[in-house]
C-alpha cells in the first residue's frame, strides 16, 4: 500500500446471516443523523495485511471471529469513497478492500462493546438492495459497487452453506 496517499488504506466487511440479510450496525453518533447505518469498516494498521485487519476490526466492532464467521470472497480490486469537504484532513476519503462474510452464529454472539467507545450502539439485518439507502449518502456509490460484485457470490449461496461444519 502506497505512503502518502490521500486516502486512509481501510477495510470493509459485508456480514450476511443464513436469510442472506446484511448486518447493519447503527453508529452511536452522531446521535440526530438519519443515516446511522453502515457497515463495519476500519483502517489498516502498519504491518497488517488486508484480512488481519478485516478480523481484527470485526473483533473490535462486533466481537466476532473465525469460530463464528467464515470469509467467502474480496473484492477483486480497491475501492473507494471521498469524504464531504467539511470532513476531509489530510485525507479525502477511504481506499478499502471489501470481504463478503458468512455469519454461521447467532445475534446473540455480536458483542458491540469491546472497545472503550464503541462504534455501534445496535444493529440490524437489512435486504442487501436496501442497504445503500441505510448509510450515510457519501458511502452509497461504495456500497453499490460492493454489492454489485458480490451479488453473483451472493445468488450462488442457500441455506444449507450456513450450516456449522464440526
Amino acid at each position: 500500500m502506497p505512503k502518502n496517499s490521500k486516502y486512509r488504506y481501510s477495510v470493509g466487511f459485508m456480514l450476511i446471516n443464513s436469510q442472506k440479510k446484511v448486518f447493519l450496525g447503527k453508529r452511536c453518533w452522531p446521535k440526530d443523523s438519519p443515516y446511522r447505518f453502515q457497515m463495519p469498516q476500519g483502517g489498516i494498521q502498519e504491518g497488517e495485511m488486508p484480512e488481519q485487519a478485516m478480523w481484527r476490526e470485526m473483533h473490535e466492532e462486533i466481537g466476532l471471529g473465525p469460530d463464528t464467521v467464515k470469509i467467502i470472497t474480496s473484492t477483486k480490486d480497491w475501492v473507494h469513497y471521498d469524504l464531504p469537504k467539511m470532513m476531509q484532513t489530510s485525507i479525502v476519503g477511504n481506499m478499502q478492500k471489501w470481504f463478503l462474510c458468512m455469519f454461521l452464529g447467532s445475534d446473540e454472539n455480536i458483542v458491540l462493546t469491546n472497545e472503550k467507545k464503541p462504534e455501534f450502539c445496535g444493529f440490524r439485518w437489512a435486504s442487501a438492495k436496501k442497504v445503500p439507502y441505510l448509510a450515510i449518502p457519501f458511502k452509497r456509490h461504495l456500497y453499490k459497487q460492493v454489492l454489485i460484485e458480490f451479488q453473483p457470490v451472493l445468488d450462488m449461496l442457500s441455506s444449507e452453506d450456513f450450516i456449522l461444519k464440526q
